[in-house]
């Protein structure tokens, strides 16, 4: 493997030290996982508990009385921040549900079909498959081969599996698997143009790249708060298009169904509201904290991790090397040493944790071992490094 003196690319700025005194992570472990739960800054667990301390002290009043209120101010947040009409946003717990509320608000026909991609989220995937064995449906996959081609050869994979009968295609905004950002606008555009529904899931997205949901142009996008917006857990929006959401329900049918999108979204059953009060200050801290924002340092350092660490595996990319299909996280090619030594990806990604303390994904991609690492305000050159010494230190024994 390449060693780390032939890279010579300097990182980016490092807050580590005061990002990590802000989101109270164990510092006995090298957390290169954000992507998968997030995690809450102090400031941000603390709005929550506030919260909930002043919900409970009056539920009746501050439930009953004037959620609808507070849910309004916060989406007037949200929207200022994503680019998007309050009146469209709806609270949901986390993107998966949002895609379930798209599925359960088709009106399905036996013989649809329903289009994502191979680097789609499994539980999406899942539920694509139980709603076309409800209802009859064929779910077709997309092939998105790596490395990855440019654009149009993206749009044309997802094309290529629409046909006449295709009522809806799925595509990620940031695949799960392998960090790539998707032209979901280009996507978006062509499926207009066949007649077909696009819904866009964004789980990794908001908090994560420059995001415009209007300008995205889908029937629907759903999207996370608490990855890459720092909010707590439980905290998700689906906005669906302006001709989408009059017909646009929450998996959860409750009181005020038939009143419209912001009735039926806002009350879905008696549930846990501090979390979603709190996001205004995961919005305020992501923007405002650390030289005024994250976003762009975590992309800067996710393009330096994803050069250096291909040159210390010295494997080829998966994705740019300029980083230009990249937000803040990248996955990597892992030496075939590894593959060698181990049973399964699983096995490894156990064996960085048990043995080197490294919190980090490791995924099977078709007998190809991508490791995925994330890049937060709280990491460091030196976590990647430390992963690399890891990995040449497990392919070598």
């Amino acid at each position: 493997m390449a060693k780390s003196s032939h890279f010579e690319v300097a990182p980016p700025t490092d807050h580590s030290k005061e990002a990590r005194e802000a989101f109270g992570l164990d510092p006995g472990v090298v957390f290169l996982n954000h992507g998968s739960f997030g995690a809450v800054p102090r400031p941000v667990a603390l709005a929550a508990e506030s919260w909930r301390q002043t919900i409970e002290s009056r539920p009746i009043e501050v439930i009953g009385r004037r959620m609808t209120e507070e849910l309004a101010r916060i989406k007037a947040c949200v929207g200022e921040y994503l680019t998007v009409d309050p009146a469209r946003i709806g609270f949901v717990t986390n993107a998966t549900s949002g895609v379930g509320a798209v599925l359960r608000s088709i009106p399905w026909e036996r013989g649809d079909r329903i289009v994502l991609s191979n680097q789609g989220y499994n539980a999406v995937r899942q539920a694509a498959h139980a709603y076309g064995e409800r209802f009859g449906c064929e779910v077709v996959v997309a092939d998105l081969e790596l490395p990855i081609g440019g654009e149009s050869s993206i749009v044309e994979r997802f094309m290529s599996a629409v046909d006449a009968r295709t009522r809806l295609v799925i595509v990620d905004h940031v695949t799960s698997p392998t960090a790539l950002v998707l032209p979901v606008a280009a996507i978006a555009r062509a499926c207009r143009e066949r007649g077909v529904h696009c819904l866009v899931d964004g789980a990794h997205a908001p908090g994560m790249i420059p995001l415009d949901i209007d300008s995205v142009g889908a029937d629907w996008y759903t999207g996370n708060l608490h990855k890459w917006v720092c909010a707590p857990k439980g905290c998700a929006i689906l906005v669906p298009a302006a001709h989408t959401v009059a017909w646009t329900h929450p998996e959860t049918t409750s009181h005020f169904h038939g009143h419209g999108f912001a009735a039926e979204f806002d009350w879905q059953g008696t549930r846990d509201f501090a979390n979603v009060l709190a996001i205004p200050e995961a919005i305020r801290f992501v923007q405002r904290e650390f030289n005024g924002g994250v976003m762009q340092h975590n992309h800067e350092l996710a393009v330096w991790a994803h050069q250096y660490l291909c040159s210390r595996f010295d494997v080829a990319a998966v994705s740019p090397v300029d980083g230009s299909l990249l937000g803040s996280m990248a996955a990597v090619l892992l030496p075939g040493a590894i593959a060698r030594k181990f049973k399964s990806a699983q096995l490894f990604q156990a064996a960085l944790y048990e043995r080197h303390r490294i919190e980090v994904p490791v995924i099977d991609w078709g007998g190809r071992w991508i490791v995925r690492v994330s890049a937060q305000v709280y990491n460091a050159a030196a976590d990647y490094r430390a992963l690399a010494d890891a990995v040449e230190l497990e392919a070598l024994a």
